[in-house]
């Protein structure tokens, strides 16, 4: 790995160290969430992006991430609330007149599930979404879903595909320690545990899968069962309790919650996300439990 990789990322002292890559995703849905990702990067704990090329906001996103080269980019694919990058025309089958995908993730991901002839054209789309980031100058270097679905069952082979194909070289897994997340918020209980459950089973099944495929993932996550609700409380209470290993805490912050954001997410703490990425305590906290933070271009056995 050489420093370049690093990107003036502290270096691990310790032969098992303990990692954090902390990643805005949603990254082209809004300009306020743009925005708070640019601010969380140079003055905060920020260290990656997942951008939406079919955002409303995208051409922003670009504007932005072409000015801060050290924000490492992936790839938030998006098969369901959101827009296609291809015409209705070149996906007949998957989305509406509109080009709009079905805003039921749970329906759209037993829909995908039950009907495999609907595969090609998520690969077309899937596929168009990336190129239409690299046509925009970006390099990517992981992906991920919008909702997760990258880690459904018949999805995941064509993310797989996809990343080999382009020479993306990471992919996000959702294996969250659920229990950990119910100590800190015990609110809701039946909801994290199904969820935590269920993504911890896809996530052992693709990691085996990633393996084999040459391709590198986090060890951990957290963001999928408190989504949105990374607040600074949160994340000083769950940085002590991070293992060994690769960590991956993902959030929504912005300045503000506009009709785009509260559309989508209802109930996100947004401004005090963003107020955790730029947290000095936060800072020290990571530097007390010596955890460095990372992206996904700097992970162990990732060679570029």
């Amino acid at each position: 790995m050489t420093e370049k990789q690093i990107n003036s990322h502290q270096k691990p002292k310790t032969q098992n160290p303990k990692l954090l890559i902390l990643t805005v995703d949603d990254f082209g849905l809004s300009p306020a969430l743009n925005a708070a990702a640019a601010l969380a990067h140079k003055q905060g704990l920020l260290t990656c992006a997942s951008f939406m090329p079919a955002g409303p906001a995208a051409a922003h996103a670009v504007a932005l991430a072409r000015a801060l080269p050290g924000l490492c980019l992936g790839l938030h694919l998006a098969l369901a609330q959101g827009k296609a990058v291809l015409p209705p025309r070149q996906l007949p089958r998957l989305v509406d007149a509109r080009g709009n995908f079905p805003d039921n993730p749970v329906a759209a991901g037993w829909r995908y599930y039950f009907r495999p002839s609907l595969l090609p054209e998520i690969r077309r789309e899937l596929a168009a979404q990336i190129e239409a980031a690299l046509s925009s100058g970006l390099r990517l270097w992981f992906l991920n879903g919008h909702l997760n679905l990258h880690l459904h069952p018949r999805i995941l082979p064509v993310v797989i595909g996809l990343a080999r194909e382009y020479g993306i070289p990471a992919v996000r897994l959702c294996q969250e320690d659920w229990r950990t997340t119910l100590e800190l918020a015990p609110a809701h209980p039946f909801p994290k545990i199904a969820q935590g459950l269920i993504f911890q089973w896809l996530s052992r099944t693709a990691r085996r899968l990633l393996n084999d495929a040459g391709l590198v993932c986090n060890d951990h996550l957290f963001g999928l069962t408190n989504d949105g609700r990374m607040t600074e409380a949160h994340l000083l209470g769950l940085i002590p309790r991070l293992k060994t290993g690769v960590t991956e805490i993902y959030c929504h912050p912005a300045l503000y919650a506009d009709p785009e954001l509260s559309r989508w997410g209802r109930g996100y703490r947004r401004q005090e996300e963003l107020a955790a990425l730029l947290s000095r305590e936060l800072k020290e906290t990571l530097a007390l439990n010596g955890i460095a933070l990372s992206d996904f271009r700097s992970l162990p056995g990732l060679t570029a």
